[in-house]
């Protein structure tokens, strides 16, 4: 069972990074870019830009998170962790990962709810009509993969190392 979450996860966390890198940033790109053109040569921005604008980096944030995590690409202090033996690694994982769960866990929690709220309320931008309810169901999916992804994690049901990061003294 843990094999195929493991699986299923690996595959959502890499096809949620994909929509991000292959829809989010180049839209991203052409609303930047057409605003700033509009901006400065034709002195009419677009009022909605900023906005949504905000919007795609935050999906963009939130769709690799998983897998970053999967790939163990999160910030840590690997000139203390490569030098500690397997048993304190292991420790060091599971209380990372466990942090890693309850956030998870929270966000997800508060992602789904708001999702409710703002779709009873009609909550959307201010500039252009667009309602802010499936950012935060998107926001909220990604919140139940990334959970599900550490409490794989601190079982012990993920593999040993899947991409990790380069040690400190190969990185410089």
């Amino acid at each position: 069972m843990g094999v195929l979450l493991i699986r299923l996860t690996s595959r959502l966390s890499g096809l949620l990074h994909l929509i991000g890198v292959y829809v989010g940033i180049p839209a991203l790109i052409l609303i930047i870019g057409a605003d700033v053109f509009l901006r400065y040569v034709v002195n009419r921005p677009l009022r909605w830009g900023n906005e949504v604008s905000a919007l795609i980096q935050l999906a963009v944030l939130v769709g690799s998170l998983n897998l970053c995590t999967e790939q163990r690409g999160h910030v840590r202090m690997d000139a203390l962790y490569v030098r500690f033996g397997p048993r304190l690694q292991r420790a060091t994982d599971i209380v990372g990962n466990g942090c890693g769960l309850v956030f998870a866990a929270f966000f997800t929690y508060q992602s789904f709810a708001s999702t409710l709220e703002m779709y009873r309320f009609n909550q959307g931008a201010e500039m252009i009509n667009l309602p802010y309810w499936p950012f935060a169901l998107f926001m909220g999916c990604c919140g139940a993969i990334l959970t599900m992804r550490f409490l794989l994690e601190v079982c012990g049901c993920a593999p040993a190392v899947v991409g990790p990061a380069p040690a400190v003294e190969e990185a410089v």
